[in-house]
Order: structure tokens, then sequence, then C-alpha cells
């Protein structure tokens, strides 16, 4: 591909073949299938809405060396200083704002410069993984919160053939749009979108068009249990913090019994003590009472009583 310009062909043709980036060529399929123009922010030197042949106004927008080609109109700028005229019809921010310091501005200017907006964030990658991320680990929580509101869809994708103990295998991909998602119709958009410039314009067979087509029903079927699979994690999160709270409550309630149990063995001793002075009070009663001295003041004290 001669016409990119300012790319690090090194590290793009690394990347090309990730699952990640079939997963954004999917769904820019199917939710731009319309678009006339199309903004990557913070786009860098990577090449992937060339991709995008089918719109016909291509705009990169960066705070240095944006990529650029025949086909893509670059901005060199701060995204947060940007003030276009108009919305554009499709937005994707890629792997970018786990980079931003003032995060929760930025998110909430992307949704402001268009009503449709496709962003990627690595997955609870651990922190210090990379120097360049002030966020990690990042979840869906996170990015929530960011933007003020859930995604319309969210998925995790997760890269085959990948060391899953350095955690830097999975990137969670959200998408954005006001109206509801009509998901038949989405899945239409790209089938008719591979068909169309994949299919009528190749010297493919029938063969190869069932093969495709098989392709996107695996594609579909994956996404569709990667979330499963999500929601499953967000259900067992939900059960952590649960019994985590549970465990924090059991823990000042051990806490207040141990306290009473003290409390318990003070009153305890005290009645030990209280009763061996008892018994030594009965002693010595008894013993006073045997006392010659007793016997003889034993007159005294009746005529006292009998006085009183």
């Amino acid at each position: 591909m001669n016409y990119k310009v300012g790319v690090n062909e090194t590290y793009w043709n690394r990347r090309t073949n990730m699952m990640y980036y079939q997963y954004i060529d999917f769904l820019v399929r199917a939710f731009a299938v319309d678009a006339k123009n199309i903004l990557d922010v913070g786009t860098a030197n990577t090449a992937y809405i060339e991709n995008f042949d089918w719109i016909s106004e291509k705009y990169t927008l960066d705070i240095s060396k944006p990529y650029s080609s025949p086909n893509v109109t670059s901005i060199e700028m701060d995204f947060l200083e940007f003030n276009p005229e108009k919305k554009y019809d499709f937005v994707t921010c890629l792997q970018v704002l786990e980079h931003i310091p003032k995060v929760n501005e930025f998110a909430k200017k992307l949704l402001e410069v268009s009503d449709k907006l496709l962003i990627s964030v690595p997955y609870k990658w651990f922190e210090g993984s990379e120097d360049e991320h002030l966020h990690d680990p990042v979840d869906l929580d996170k990015v929530n919160k960011w933007f003020g509101r859930e995604p319309s869809y969210y998925i995790i994708v997760e890269e085959p053939l990948r060391d899953t103990k350095r955690g830097k295998h999975r990137r969670l991909i959200c998408y954005y749009q006001d109206e509801p998602v009509d998901y038949k119709k989405a899945l239409q958009n790209v089938k008719e979108g591979y068909t169309k410039e994949t299919i009528m314009n190749s010297e493919f067979n029938n063969s190869d068009q069932n093969l495709l087509l098989n392709t996107l029903d695996s594609l579909r079927k994956e996404q569709e249990m990667n979330h499963e699979i999500l929601e499953s994690e967000l259900a067992i999160r939900d059960i952590e913090k649960r019994l985590k709270e549970i465990r924090n409550d059991n823990k000042l309630k051990r806490q207040k019994i141990r306290a009473l149990e003290d409390n318990i063995n003070k009153q305890s001793e005290k009645i030990v003590l209280f009763r061996n002075k008892q018994k030594y009070c009965k002693r010595q009663y008894t013993k006073i009472q045997n006392s010659r001295a007793w016997k003889v003041t034993n007159p005294l004290r009746r005529i006292m009583k009998i006085v009183r």
C-alpha cells in the first residue's frame, strides 16, 4: 500500500491481522453504512480508516502527525480545542482514551461531535503494563463513568495466541448512538456491504461466497458468545463485590462479638471477686458469732435492741 503517508510499516503490518481490527471493520460496516463522512480521533500512525472506502469524506485528527493520504484529510490539533461547524456522521476513537489526562472531558466531547461513536480501550490491562497508559486497568464501569452513560453495544475482543499472563490480550469495544440499536438491520448492513464490495466485484464462485457468509455468521456467533462472557464477568464482579461487603460486615460483627465477649469476661471476673468477698464476709461473721466476746455481750445487745 504505497498511499500510506507517515505510517510505520513494521508497526502497522504487525497489527493489521489482529482480531481486534476485524471487529472494528465489522462494526463500522454495521453502523456507518449510510455515512458520508467519518472522523478518526487519535489516529497516530495507523491506516485502518482507508478500509472504509464507501465513505467519501475521511478525516483524521491527532495532536501530532495524524495519518494522512490522498484519500484522507488530516487535522493536527488538540481535540479538546476542536470545534467543528457540524457533527460528523461517524466518529472512531481507538486505543486513545487510556492515554488522555482529562479523559472525562475528552469522552464527553467525543459524544458532542457525532451521534454515532465507536471507541476501544485496553480491557483490564495490568497497571503499569504500558508506560503511556494513565488509567489501567480499564473496565466497562470506568468507561461508563468517563462517558456518563452506558454504550448502546459493547463487546470484549480477545486476541488468539497471545500470552494471557501478560494481561494484554483483550480490548473493550463500545458503540454509542442515541437511538436503540437495530441488530437485525446492522447485521444485514454488514452482509450486504461485504456482498456488494467483495463478492459482486470479484471472481468468487458460489463456494467462496458461502464460505464468506459462513465466516460472517461465525463472527456474529462469536460476538454473541463474547457478549455472554462479558455479562458473566460483570455478574461475577457484582457477586464478588457483594461477598466483599458481606465479609466486611461479618468482620465488623465479629469485632462487636469479641468486644461483648471481653465485657462478659470482665463482668464474670467481677462476679467471681464479689462472691469470694461474700464468702470471706460470711466466714468472718460466723467466726464472730462463735467467739466468747459475742456471747458475753449478748445481754447488752438485747438491752440496746429494746431501747431502740
